[in-house]
C-alpha cells in the first residue's frame, strides 16, 4: 500500500505534516510480522587452544617479505614477478575494485539524490476521448523540472546496514587478496626450493653413477680375472641402469619445476627461470612458534580475516532484512513548469510544485520478506561455520608442519651419523686397498652407499626448508589485519 500527500509550499504543509505523523502509528501496526525463532549457532565464535611443544623455541612473527631470510636472490626475483604479474592476484585485485565500487552505490543510499527533468511530447487527443477539451487537438507538452529531490529517510538502519555489509565485503575482498599473495608467494618459494635441491640431486646422482661405472669395470675385470663370479656384474650393471632411470626422471621433475614457475610468474613455458647455484642448506632459518598462539593467529593469516569480514557483512545483510519488514518512507520534492504550448512554458501560472513523503507499507508479500530473512541467517550461520573451520584448519596446519619439523630433525641428525660412519669406511677400505690388503670394490662399494646418503642429506635439507617456507605461511606471511586494506608489500 502507498500513500502519497503533496501540497503546495505554504499553509498545507503542516496539515500534511500532522496527517503524516498520525498515520505512522496505524502503518506500523499493520506492517509485516517478523518471524518469532530464527536458528542460531552458539557455539561458532569458539576458538580451541594450540598447545606449545617444550621443546619448541620463540621465534618472531613473519615479516612480509619472508622468503628473504632465506638470502636467494633468484627467488627474490622471481617472487617479486610473480606478485606483478600472476593473473590470479590480478583477479583477486579486480574484486577489490567492484567491492569498491559496491560499497560506493551503497554509500549513495544515506544521500539525498537530485535530477534535472525536461520533456517535449507531442499528442494528438481522440475525437472521443476523455480530455473534452483538447479532443480532436494535436498539442505539444513541454516540462522542465529544474529540481526533483529524493531522500529516503532510514529510520530503520536498513540502508547503514547495506552500507555496513558492502564495506565487510570489501574488508573481504582485500584480505581475500592479501592470502593470494601469500599462497603465490609459497607455491613460488616451494617450487623454487624443490628446483634447486633437485638439480643438487641430479648433480650428485651422477656423481653416484660415475662410481657405479667404475665399479662395473672392476667387477668385470675381476670376473675376467676369475677373482669375482658373474654375480658382481650383474649387480653392478642393474645398480647402474638404476642410476640411469633416476637422472631421467629428476630431469623431467626439473623441467616440470620451471614450466610451473614460468606459470606462477605469469610466463609460457619456455620462460628463463633463475636459480642460484649456491646451496640452498647455507640458510636455515628457525623453526618455531611466535610468543602468542592461538589468539594472535586470527589477526595474522588473511584468510581467517577474510572469514571474520564474511560473519560481519552477513550479519549486516541480517539487519538490513529485518528492517524490509517496517515501512519505507522516502521524501520527494519537485519544482518547475509545464504548458501545452512552449511559448507560455514560462509563465508564472504555469508554475509547478509538490512536495511530500511517500510511504510504503509491507503488509503481505507471499512469504517473500520472511523467506529473505531466513536466507539472510542462513548466510550468517555458514559464515560463521566457515569462520570456525578456518580456525581450526589453521591450527591443524601449524601441527602438521611442527610435527613434520621434529621428524625431518630426527632423520638429519640420523643421516649425518650415518654419513660420517659410512665415511669413516669409505677412508678405511681404500687405506686397505692402497695398502694392498684388499680390492678395490669395497672401497667403490663404500664410496657409493656414502653417495647415497649424502643424496638423502640433500633431499632432507630442502625438505626442512621447504618445511620452514609453509610455517611461515601458516603463520599468516607477515599480513597486517590492523591495516583494514591490501597491505602494500614493504618490510615489517
Amino acid at each position: 500500500m502507498v500513500l502519497a500527500a503533496a501540497g503546495d509550499l505554504g499553509g498545507t504543509v503542516k496539515t500534511q505534516g500532522r496527517l503524516v505523523v498520525a498515520a505512522l502509528g496505524l502503518l506500523l501496526a499493520g506492517c509485516a510480522a517478523l518471524p518469532q525463532h530464527l536458528p542460531k549457532n552458539r557455539d561458532a565464535g569458539a576458538v580451541p587452544d594450540l598447545k606449545r611443544p617444550v621443546d619448541m623455541v620463540s621465534i618472531p612473527w613473519p615479516q612480509l617479505r619472508w622468503w628473504r631470510e632465506l638470502r636467494q636472490p633468484a627467488l627474490d626475483t622471481l617472487v617479486e614477478r610473480a606478485l606483478e604479474h600472476n593473473p590470479d592476484l590480478q583477479e583477486a585485485d579486480a574484486r577489490v575494485l567492484l567491492a569498491q565500487a559496491q560499497v560506493a552505490a551503497a554509500h549513495s543510499r544515506l544521500l539525498p539524490h537530485f535530477d534535472v527533468g525536461l520533456s517535449f511530447t507531442q499528442q494528438y487527443f481522440s475525437d472521443q476521448g476523455l480530455h473534452l477539451s483538447a479532443n480532436g487537438t494535436s498539442n505539444f507538452y513541454t516540462e522542465l523540472n529544474p529540481i526533483e529531490a529524493r531522500y529516503h529517510l532510514d529510520l530503520w538502519g536498513q540502508d547503514a546496514d547495506l552500507v555496513r555489509a558492502a564495506r565487510g565485503r570489501l574488508a573481504m575482498a582485500r584480505a581475500e587478496a592479501a592470502q593470494t599473495r601469500l599462497l603465490l608467494s609459497t607455491a613460488t618459494a616451494l617450487h623454487y626450493l624443490a628446483l634447486q635441491g633437485d638439480e643438487r640431486v641430479l648433480h650428485q646422482e651422477r656423481q653416484l653413477r660415475h662410481w657405479q661405472k667404475t665399479a662395473l669395470q672392476v667387477a668385470e675385470l675381476a670376473y675376467a680375472s676369475g677373482l669375482e663370479d658373474r654375480s658382481a656384474v650383474d649387480l653392478a650393471k642393474v645398480a647402474l641402469q638404476q642410476s640411469s632411470r633416476r637422472c631421467d626422471a629428476l630431469v623431467a621433475v626439473i623441467a616440470a619445476e620451471r614450466h610451473a614457475l614460468a606459470a606462477l610468474t605469469g610466463q609460457g613455458p619456455d620462460a628463463s627461470v633463475p636459480v642460484d647455484t649456491a646451496d640452498s642448506g647455507q640458510a636455515r632459518p628457525s623453526v618455531g612458534l611466535p610468543a602468542q598462539l592461538p589468539m594472535e593467529l586470527l589477526g595474522r593469516r588473511p584468510d581467517i580475516v577474510a572469514a571474520r569480514w564474511a560473519v560481519r557483512a552477513a550479519a549486516a545483510q541480517v539487519g538490513a532484512a529485518r528492517a524490509a519488514f517496517y515501512p519505507d518512507i522516502n521524501l520527494r520534492l519537485l519544482a518547475g513548469w509545464n504548458s501545452i504550448r512552449l511559448g507560455d512554458l514560462f509563465n508564472p501560472g504555469n508554475f509547478a510544485h509538490a512536495v511530500g513523503p511517500a510511504i510504503t507499507l509491507p503488509i503481505f508479500e507471499g512469504g517473500a520478506l520472511r523467506a529473505q530473512l531466513r536466507a539472510q541467517n542462513a548466510v550468517f550461520l555458514a559464515a560463521q561455520d566457515h569462520y570456525r573451520e578456518t580456525i581450526l584448519t589453521a591450527l591443524q596446519q601449524v601441527a602438521d608442519v611442527l610435527s613434520d619439523a621434529r621428524r625431518l630433525e630426527r632423520d638429519a641428525k640420523a643421516l649425518q651419523t650415518q654419513q660420517r660412519s659410512q665415511d669413516r669406511q669409505w677412508q678405511l677400505q681404500r687405506t686397505a686397498w692402497r695398502s694392498g690388503l684388499t680390492s678395490r670394490l669395497p672401497s667403490i662399494e663404500a664410496r657409493i652407499q656414502l653417495q647415497g646418503t649424502l643424496e638423502a642429506e640433500t633431499v632432507n635439507r630442502i625438505q626442512r626448508l621447504q618445511n620452514w617456507v609453509l610455517l611461515e605461511s601458516a603463520l599468516g606471511g607477515g599480513y597486517d589485519a590492523t591495516l583494514g586494506k591490501k597491505t602494500k608489500d614493504h618490510d615489517g
